[in-house]
C-alpha cells in the first residue's frame, strides 16, 4: 500500500514539474473611433498563444501577431470567437488588437511554453524508473 502511495504522489510531481509554464495578460480599452493597441512582449523559448476578447459597441478588424525580426505576420479576424497562435519561436513579437467603434472590449492573452522533447523523456524514463522499482518491491 505504501509503494501505490508513493508512486502516485511521484507520478504527480513528474507530470507536475514537466508541464509547461504560462503567463496571462489582461487587456481592456474603451474606444471611440478607431483604434490599433499593441502589447508587445518576448519569450525565449518555443511557445503557443491563445486569448479571447468580450466587446460591445466594437467591429473588430482583427488581432495581429507580428515578430518583424523573425519576418512572422498573421491576423485573426474575429478575436471575440477566441484567438490562438501556435508553434511560435523565441523572439520579440507585438499583439495588436484593431477595431473601430464607440464602446468597449476586454479580454486576455495566454503565452504557454511548449515543453522541450527532452523534458517528457526525463518524465516517462522517470515514471518507467517507479514502475519498476514498485514490480521488484512485489517480488
Amino acid at each position: 500500500m505504501k509503494t501505490k502511495l508513493a508512486l502516485a504522489i511521484a507520478t504527480a510531481a513528474l507530470v507536475a514539474s514537466a508541464g509547461a509554464s504560462a503567463q496571462t495578460t489582461s487587456v481592456f480599452d474603451l474606444t471611440a473611433g478607431t483604434f490599433a493597441n499593441p502589447y508587445t512582449f518576448s519569450v525565449a523559448s518555443p511557445f503557443s498563444l491563445l486569448g479571447d476578447t468580450n466587446s460591445s459597441g466594437v467591429t473588430w478588424f482583427g488581432v495581429l501577431l507580428q515578430a518583424p525580426s523573425l519576418a512572422y505576420s498573421s491576423l485573426d479576424t474575429n478575436p471575440d470567437d477566441g484567438f490562438s497562435f501556435g508553434g511560435l519561436a523565441a523572439g520579440t513579437y507585438s499583439l495588436t488588437f484593431l477595431g473601430s467603434g464607440t464602446g468597449g472590449y476586454g479580454g486576455y492573452y495566454t503565452i504557454a511554453a511548449v515543453p522541450e522533447p527532452a523534458t517528457y523523456a526525463m518524465m516517462f524514463g522517470g515514471l518507467g524508473l517507479l514502475g519498476l522499482m514498485a514490480s521488484r518491491r512485489r517480488r
